[in-house]
């Protein structure tokens, strides 16, 4: 019967729109072999209809287009859904305190949601220089080799996208793993720096994988291809992307997160669960009990295990879904929870955790999902060590409600 319910709410679900519009904003990387338009080209192919704008000046860094009237009026153009931002290819690897890319990919972002509250900034990764970069090698080691460049190409890539709530479009990751396996397609074009026509293939099928969210093999359009060479590209691409979703931030954001915020009992066998959200919400209780509010109590007649789930679209239309356990004792279900914590990394090496209840649970774990830390907090504001990199947490309350994300720690 849950069941059944649950798929009756999943069928009623609004439809995804049928056209999806990207800004593309960069400069030669993006439009060597107009990128765009592979992009555009890959996505019909597969049955989704895909709209482009793209302003992308020679040279231009994020700094550059903060400050270009062009780029602002193509930002406010129209209602986007994802808005691309590329950096300068060695800035984009050099650290972020000298080029101020972190403070022209934030201006940027308030720009894009100013514009279009619903739209995403997208990070498109891009790669290193075929044998490093002996220009800037003097001053900006990791830029000495392909390998370090593109290292560093990745982390600050990733950081960009964590503190914008954005996307990364992991094209640079892709390209290394082109790279390792098939050195035979070239993906550089003489200069071996530019995108050759595989280069720009292999980079539309990562953004199709990256917004889709779904694989790009089978495409029928390939370009000046030969079909063998671009199913590699296509099968490399999709399995970057999907086989990582976390790595590259392919989560809704944080206002989608279907997590209980809290919940409060009347009594043993009355209990109010409550959500921050604005957007849609479907609970379902394993007793046969559902709403549609966004704070809904239920009742139980008996004490036991009982399983929730709650499916929630935010205003945006994104959505997200989580289940879970809970034990309604015949005794009292037990005190309110205190607000939503939250975990912010904003000294080196540090965790400070707010909010929460006495005898929460912090688990802390790395991207490949090896426990960290687990510590049992005291309520109010903690601060806890923690390695740098993005770490992914998770709360849990004595009661079994449970919190989780994800942080960057410098």
């Amino acid at each position: 019967m849950r069941l059944a319910l649950f798929a009756l709410l999943l069928a009623s679900l609004p439809l995804c729109a049928q056209q999806t519009d990207v800004l593309f904003i960069g400069n030669s990387y993006t439009t060597a072999n107009d990128l765009p338009f592979m992009f555009r080209q890959i996505a019909l192919s597969l049955g989704d209809t895909v709209s482009t704008g793209m302003q992308a000046p020679g040279g231009y860094t994020l700094m550059d287009h903060l400050y270009a009237p062009a780029t602002q009026s193509a930002i406010a153009s129209q209602q986007w859904d994802y808005v691309v931002l590329q950096e300068q290819s060695q800035y984009g690897a050099m650290p972020m305190g000298n080029t101020f890319s972190d403070v022209a990919a934030t201006s940027l972002t308030y720009a894009i949601n100013d514009s279009s509250e619903c739209a995403y900034p997208v990070f498109y990764m891009t790669w290193g220089r075929k044998n490093g970069d002996a220009s800037s090698c003097m001053w900006y080691p990791d830029l000495c080799t392909y390998d370090s460049m593109q290292q560093a190409l990745r982390n600050n890539y990733i950081q960009l996208a964590v503190e914008n709530e954005g996307y990364v479009s992991p094209v640079g990751w892709a390209w290394k793993q082109v790279r390792d396996t098939h050195p035979g397609i070239e993906l550089y074009q003489a200069d071996e720096s530019h995108p050759s026509v595989a280069g720009t293939y292999l980079a539309a099928c990562v953004f199709y994988c990256t917004l889709f969210k779904q694989s790009c093999v089978g495409t029928s359009f390939v370009s000046s291809l030969q079909p063998d060479s671009a199913a590699i590209l296509q099968a490399i691409a999709s399995s970057t992307v999907l086989d990582s979703l976390d790595t590259w931030n392919l989560i809704e954001p944080g206002s989608t997160d279907a997590t209980v915020t809290g919940m409060s009992g009347d009594g043993w066998n009355a209990v109010t669960l409550h959500h921050f959200g604005q957007g849609q919400h479907w609970w379902i209780c394993s007793n046969g009990q559902s709403s549609t509010d966004a704070n809904p109590t239920f009742t139980f007649t008996t004490g036991g295990t009982y399983t929730f789930t709650h499916v929630y679209i935010d205003p945006c239309g994104h959505m997200d879904t989580d289940t879970w356990t809970f034990e309604v004792y015949a005794t009292g279900i037990g005190e309110q929870l205190a607000a939503r914590p939250t975990v912010s990394a904003v000294d080196q090496g540090l965790l400070t955790i707010s909010g929460g209840s006495n005898g929460d649970r912090l688990e802390v774990f790395d991207m490949q999902g090896r426990l960290l830390r687990s510590v049992t907090l005291n309520g109010g504001t903690s601060l806890l060590p923690c390695p740098s990199g993005i770490a992914l947490w998770r709360i849990t309350s004595p009661m079994q409600a449970h919190w989780n994300g994800k942080v960057f720690v410098p």
